[in-house]
């Protein structure tokens, strides 16, 4: 009985976790991307010091969406405190960005 669970719990765990890895290895590029950021960051500085802009309803206590003017000043975050920067397209859909 436990091996059953334990192999249901598997697979529904797989099924959870791959959309969302998939959309996390896209490469950053022209359009939206996620900004993951330590919650004592100050988010809107690093957004100036990388060149990007705050876009979507709202910011996440650890991330935001942001649009920037090319894939490399938004590959340009980390350097300026952001943790990660991911393709943010599926997720802009996901979090009813609309200006995106």
């Amino acid at each position: 009985m436990r091996n059953s669970l334990a192999i249901v719990l598997t697979f529904i765990g797989t099924i959870a976790i791959t959309p969302v890895a998939a959309i996390l290895a896209a490469p950053v590029a022209d359009g939206p991307v996620l900004i993951v950021l330590p919650p004592w960051a100050d988010a809107e500085a690093v957004l100036a010091a990388s060149g990007g802009r705050l876009i979507g309803p709202t910011r996440a206590p650890f991330a935001m969406l942001a649009a920037y003017p090319s894939p490399t000043a938004a590959r340009s975050a980390p350097g300026h405190g952001a943790w990660a920067v991911f393709n943010g397209g599926a997720i802009a859909l996901l979090c009813g960005a609309s200006n995106a």
